[in-house]
């Protein structure tokens, strides 16, 4: 095949090496300044998804992890994290962290590899070049999250796949796959366009059964050890995981908005575990729950949605299918336009996203001399891949796969859009796939640009979440800012919701300040609570302190006796007032 930007270049590992270090530089240089303690505390003391990981990790390291349940999540990445603990320490989260960095930037290396083997050098740079400035692997490279290590795991699927149909290729394509799946199982839905693909090669299986035998032997060499740990120790047969249909309750429900991964019914602190679950399912249905029956019973409240408020379902639908594709990154964890703002490094507007990544990639894929079987690969793994993630919950980091994809065609868009412009090679096809390219980038586009306004300076719960993670971290003068920030936005753009949320971070505050010695400014925040909350006897007890710090007995044993009317038995306002 001659590749339409010239013959290839006999050395594709310059291409893969280059686009890959660059990727790395960008990522080194965000993952060093999201390191700084007073810019992000959550790097050395993660959150939610974030926080389970790495105490599963180090529950792997300590033999407590995993339970004798089936894995509640997919396992690679809680071992691959505690590989890497062991190796630097589970206290070097710079380290842990570059080796995410390293991890996604080999991914821009694959991109410019598979692009290049389709259409040539030149779409080959472009697509590993665009991998390297795209924002949400950016991103998501400094999180203790299973994405990085999945985006390029599939990238490298694709890669597999698309070299020599020999029993060695797909020894290793069945392989890595096996571990994407371990990874993240949702890469199993791509299998019809595996199958296709494969198929359709004039080099494929079709002619030697003992080529499907070598991919059906590395899937086994990466899924069969954990289904049969699960059967084992777990005693379910759970493939991989038994996470499914909790996931799926959490996006078909009533209450759910289709991004977040709220659990009706669970607790606050839900800390994502398998026994969470069961006991959740127990407490609804009164029986005891195993870890697969949990799984079903969730898997029923799912569809029982479905059947008892059809209409709602369907929009919920519409609206998860457009979450999917409108051009705004939406935040599941952490505010993604909040963090964005605080990086010296991307909060400037300069890389690249969804929206025009997805247009690209039209034009790439409608290039006239794409192969069609590969064209079949990549078109079902985007399509069948989009299909399974809509009935869950869409956001930045569930669609990141998708989006690393969509790079690999976009880098033959842009060069095919080069070409035309460089060259005036602007034929019928060509200019039906730009015109739909633009429709498509307008539509995806405008209306986040228009409905959806994220203003980060407005954003009370980031400061509230940021202001809690300072004071874990002992950094008491960036907690009483950050609390104050966003009591200061309570003050200018109060919303209802928060407002629950108000007398509780005036505690915090007050709390903050007295460890600081600022006692008349605590004083203050306490003042706030009570005229607030005048039944919250813990706060009139801080304000007493508060009191005798600054020299007032008077309004101390004022304090105090309230304390006493609301909570009888307090035995530290007894001692104060002097009483038995």
């Amino acid at each position: 095949m001659v590749h339409p930007a010239g013959p290839p270049n006999p050395r594709p590992w310059v291409l893969f090496v280059c686009t890959a270090l660059a990727a790395f530089a960008v990522r080194t240089v965000y993952i060093l300044q999201m390191a700084d303690p007073a810019l992000n505390p959550f790097f050395a003391h993660p959150i939610l998804d974030a926080a389970v990981h790495r105490r599963w990790a180090l529950g792997i390291l300590d033999g407590t992890w995993p339970p004798s349940e089936p894995f509640f999540r997919a396992p690679l990445y809680p071992y691959f994290l505690a590989g890497l603990y062991r190796v630097f320490g589970p206290d070097n989260a710079v380290a842990v962290q570059l080796v995410h960095g390293l991890v996604s930037a080999l991914g821009a290396g694959l991109a410019g590899l598979i692009a290049r083997r389709v259409w040539g050098n030149r779409s080959g740079w472009f697509a590993g070049m665009g991998m390297a400035v795209l924002w949400p692997s950016i991103f998501f490279s400094a999180e203790l999250l299973d994405v990085t290590l999945a985006v390029t795991l599939n990238l490298l699927l694709w890669w597999l796949l698309l070299r020599e149909s020999t029993w060695r290729n797909l020894l290793a394509a069945g392989l890595v796959w096996g571990l994407a799946i371990i990874c993240r199982p949702l890469i199993l839905a791509i299998a019809p366009a595996v199958v296709l693909y494969l198929a359709r090669r004039a080099d494929g299986p079709v002619r030697d059964p003992r080529r499907w035998i070598a991919l059906a032997a590395g899937l086994a060499l990466a899924v069969l050890p954990v289904t049969v740990r699960n059967v084992v120790r777990g005693g379910e047969p759970v493939l991989v995981a038994a996470s499914g249909g909790v996931n799926f309750y959490i996006g078909n429900n009533p209450h759910t908005d289709g991004r977040v991964a709220f659990l009706p019914g669970a607790p606050m602190d839900w800390q994502g575990e398998m026994s969470e679950v069961r006991d959740l399912a127990a407490r609804e249905t009164g029986r005891p729950m195993s870890a697969l029956a949990a799984d079903r019973y969730f898997w029923g409240k799912g569809f029982a949605f479905w059947r008892e408020h059809p209409l709602d379902a369907m929009k919920l639908t519409a609206r998860k299918a457009w979450l999917l594709l409108a051009a705004g990154e939406r935040s599941n964890n952490k505010s993604l336009p909040f963090w964005r703002a605080r990086s010296p490094l991307l909060r400037w507007p300069v890389w690249l996203g969804w929206a025009p990544v997805l247009a690209l990639a039209i034009v790439g894929l409608r290039r006239r001399e794409t192969d069609p079987a590969t064209r079949s690969l990549m078109v079902g793994s985007l399509v069948l891949y989009a299909l399974a993630l809509v009935p869950f919950f869409i956001n930045c980091r569930f669609r990141l796969p998708l989006l690393a994809w969509l790079m690999v065609p976009a880098g033959a868009g842009a060069d095919r859009i080069l070409r035309a412009v460089r060259m005036g090679l602007w034929n019928p096809r060509f200019r039906r796939g730009l015109v739909a390219a633009v429709v498509i980038l307008l539509a995806v586009w405008l209306p986040d640009l228009i409905g959806y306004r994220h203003d980060p300076s407005r954003d009370f719960e980031s400061w509230r979440i940021l202001g809690d993670a300072y004071e874990k971290s002992g950094d008491l003068a960036h907690a009483a800012g950050s609390y104050r920030e966003a009591l200061d936005l309570d003050r200018r753009y109060a919303r209802r919701e928060y407002q629950p949320l108000v007398p509780a971070l005036h505690m915090r505050l007050g709390g903050v300040l007295a460890k600081m010695g600022r006692w008349r400014e605590a004083q203050g925040a306490f003042g706030a609570v009570v005229r607030e909350r005048p039944d919250w006897w813990q706060a009139y007890g801080n304000l007493a302190l508060c009191y005798e710090q600054t020299g007032r007995p008077d309004l101390a044993r004022q304090a105090w006796q309230r304390v006493l009317e609301l909570h009888p038995g307090d035995a530290l306002a007894k001692q104060r007032l002097g009483l038995r």
